[in-house]
């Protein structure tokens, strides 16, 4: 008995890979931003890292409903994964929405004051 562990995980899974992949305007910000100065999370490596995370994600529902359907078998290797998994899910979504609050209300930067003639 799996305790509704696979049935949960499968609904959570789903809505993590819905607001990854299609927040609101994430993708619309993503192609309008100019990231040539940034060292790290450039295009091609938010390209991969999504990727890889989506398929993650997509890959812990697939083995989610194995388990339902009786094509696989409960195993604790099998919980574990999946919680890692998830971990990654969640961890990726806090990351996303602390970049996305921080950027939205940091503060504008003071204009320089113009001289007095």
């Amino acid at each position: 008995m799996h305790d509704d562990f696979y049935t949960t995980l499968s609904q959570v899974l789903g809505v993590l890979v819905l607001s990854l992949m299609w927040d609101s305007q994430y993708l619309h910000r993503l192609t309008r931003q100019d990231r040539t100065r940034v060292l790290f999370w450039t295009k091609p490596r938010v390209r991969i890292y999504s990727l890889i995370v989506a398929s993650f994600l997509i890959a812990g529902i697939g083995a989610a409903m194995g388990v339902l359907a009786g094509f696989l078998d409960d195993t604790t290797p099998l919980r574990i994964g999946l919680f890692g998994v998830l971990g990654l899910g969640l961890i990726t979504l806090l990351t996303r929405l602390s970049a996305d609050i921080i950027t939205a209300t940091r503060m504008p930067p003071v204009p320089a004051a113009l001289p007095e003639e």
